[in-house]
């Protein structure tokens, strides 16, 4: 039998050689995917305001032409409307066929209104679209996002309000000497 006071003496080792790391692999497949993702969304993103810059532009060329034809439509009841007038006049016509152009040039003046109207819009969307928005308007965005305006941003036709209420208006009561309008029946 051994002797039990001889000590036990070894060395071990181990060694890992990784054939596969696969959750390196894994990892690396999965960020790549998700690059082109990233890719492939960037793209959708440029396509899809290339159409909407398209669309405004095309939309602002159809609103211009829109205005052309209307103040035409106008300027051609106005002239109809002082025909019929002087035909009037001259007792060659009725009232009845100026009234009819005076509609049709009220209605043409409502036209060009709407026209213009649709224009301008189709003008704000196309700098929305641009990001041009902001610089043609005058709005400073520092300013803003300080909430202290030094430059007054300058929109067409738009006056700013020259009073402040410090309190909220009240409405009005009427008194006892104001009647309401009555409806001719």
């Amino acid at each position: 039998m051994g002797d039990s006071t001889a000590p036990d003496k070894g060395v071990g080792l181990t060694l890992n050689i990784p054939l596969r790391n696969r959750a390196a692999q894994a990892n690396q497949v999965r960020g790549l995917l998700e690059y082109r993702q990233a890719q492939m969304r960037l793209q959708q993103i440029e396509n899809q305001v290339r159409i909407e810059v398209r669309n405004a532009q095309f939309s602002l060329q159809q609103n211009r032409a829109a205005v052309q034809a209307a103040q035409v439509a106008q300027e051609f009841a106005g002239e109809t409307l002082d025909s019929e007038q002087k035909k009037l006049a001259a007792g060659v016509s009725n009232p009845t066929a100026v009234l009819q152009d005076q509609s049709a040039l009220t209605s043409a003046e409502s036209n060009l209104v709407s026209a213009m109207a649709a224009y301008e819009k189709a003008r704000v969307e196309l700098d929305r679209a641009t990001g041009l928005l902001l610089d043609h308007t005058g709005v400073v965005l520092a300013e803003a996002q300080r909430g202290q305006v030094e430059h007054m941003p300058s929109a067409p036709d738009v006056a700013p309000r020259q009073d402040t209420p410090t309190t909220p208006p009240q409405p009005k009561q009427p008194s006892q000497s104001q009647t309401p309008p009555q409806s001719g029946h």
